[in-house]
């Protein structure tokens, strides 16, 4: 079974005890945030690690994306093949 499988069985149970309305709001604001950061990453250019703004980056990527940051400034060009 797949990590992202059980993770929306739990979702869909969670939801299913919640009345609908109070749902549809909670998938609203979800939504609006994850929208939000996604473009916000889209634009913003990932900061040096050393920068103060770095952690801030890889909250909002982690919310938009659902994944951890890796390095992408070390291993961007590793991974292609031309």
């Amino acid at each position: 079974m797949d990590n992202t499988d059980l993770l929306m069985q739990m979702f869909q149970y969670c939801l299913g005890m919640i009345p609908g309305d109070i749902a549809a709001n909670i998938i609203s604001i979800v939504t609006v945030v994850v929208t939000v950061c996604t473009f916000i990453i889209r634009f913003w250019k990932e900061p040096e690690q050393s920068s103060k703004w770095h952690r801030l980056w890889q909250v909002l990527h982690l919310l938009a994306s659902f994944k951890k940051a890796d390095n992408a400034k070390e291993g961007s060009n590793a991974d292609k093949t031309s």
